[in-house]
């Protein structure tokens, strides 16, 4: 399709614009697609024409003069997580703010999905991808993915190439302050609910487990750790299993999903938290404060997380030439009552209402009033 003659759904084509801006196509063209050297008087008539026309660029015509869609592909392993909500959000904010569009796609941890998932991307041309818990070994992204900018989020696979950045969060530091916390506390028989085995976060939350033990002393029981799907059904399953034939006085779960099922698990055994079994979570989704009782937790920013990967990218993007490089992102330990702490005060549970308002809603409307009353989960 010639430049300059692409009619848009409305009918006004880019030499419609110009004609009634007094300039050249050219010169349209160069406006839209934000070049240096257009002078404000011209860029101004430019703009008062393209609103006064009602013209909408033809991003496929846009991304032919510029070689760029402004789009970048996301690939996630599980959305109905609510722990992807809040870190797509913060994705979203930051390229959205920057002229970027993005599009999600979810493998529901299936390579051969994720491989097709990826292929249509490059076929979309994106800019660049955001890559979330993938499966697949560096080598396979390489082949699959060729040069195109990338940042990875926890995965399998860390392509060591000038174009990838890296995003570790700190899952061994994290499990390690989470079991540490249980055994300040007095419990020496400690069990590990873990998610399954063949992602890498499951991988390294055992290992802090692990290390904690060996660092107190306690000696390792595999009948202690029991694989399960990291979700609630796949917490209830292996706390019940695991809680049928082990008398623990303390779990760490694997994400804060299987931690509420566990909750429930004990509910129909029978057994009183934090009195009979201590629990830590890990994630701190916003389900974890309103359960009773509150679940300790393993906070990740999971906002600031998106907000991160997406400064990666954009990083990426505007950089000639950049090495490969790796990112830790840190944990927080948010202590409730799931480990028999004392009640919370009134301030801390104001914050965790507070907290669960901006988790909810990033940002309010400016006309819609946000609280300071307090109030909070058990």
């Amino acid at each position: 399709m010639a430049r300059g003659k692409c009619r848009e759904r409305n009918g006004v084509t880019l030499r419609d614009v110009a004609t009634h801006a007094g300039v050249s196509p050219k010169t349209v063209s160069n406006v839209i697609n934000n070049w240096p050297y257009v002078t404000p008087e011209t860029r101004q008539k430019v703009q008062q024409a393209i609103s006064a026309l009602g013209y909408r660029p033809s991003t496929l015509a846009r991304s032919l003069v510029t070689g760029r869609t402004s789009t970048v592909g996301i690939v996630l392993p599980d959305i109905s997580n609510p722990f992807f909500g809040q870190a797509i959000r913060g994705c979203e904010d930051v390229l959205y703010a920057a002229g970027y569009s993005i599009i999600l796609c979810n493998t529901d941890e299936d390579l051969e999905k994720e491989r097709r998932y990826l292929d249509l991307l490059i076929g979309r041309q994106v800019d660049a991808l955001i890559l979330w818990g993938s499966r697949a070994a560096s080598d396979t992204l390489a082949s699959w993915l060729g040069d195109i900018p990338m940042v990875t989020v926890d995965c399998a696979g860390q392509p060591e190439r000038a174009n990838a950045t890296c995003i570790d969060v700190d899952n061994v530091g994290g499990a390690l302050a989470a079991t540490r916390h249980l055994i300040e506390r007095g419990h020496r028989q400690i069990a590990h609910l873990a998610g399954p085995s063949q992602r890498l976060t499951a991988q390294r939350r055992f290992a802090g487990y692990q290390e904690a033990l060996k660092e107190a002393g306690l000696p390792y029981d595999p009948a202690l750790v029991t694989e399960g799907l990291p979700s609630i059904r796949g917490g209830y399953r292996a706390a019940i299993q695991l809680l049928q034939a082990q008398k623990p006085t303390a779990l760490f779960c694997y994400n804060d999903l299987m931690a509420v099922g566990a909750m429930v698990a004990c509910r129909h055994l029978g057994l009183s938290i934090p009195r009979d079994l201590a629990l830590v979570g890990f994630d701190d989704i916003v389900l974890s404060s309103l359960v009773v009782p509150a679940l300790t937790t393993m906070r990740i920013a999971q906002y600031e997380l998106g907000k991160l990967a997406s400064e990666l990218v954009l990083e990426r993007l505007r950089a000639a030439a950049m090495p490969a490089k790796t990112v830790l992102f840190p944990v927080q330990l948010q202590v409730r009552n799931s480990c028999g702490s004392r009640r919370l005060s009134k301030r801390q549970m104001r914050d965790i209402l507070e907290n669960l308002v901006t988790s909810i809603a990033v940002d309010l409307a400016p006309d819609v009033p946000t609280s300071n009353e307090g109030g909070g989960a058990g």
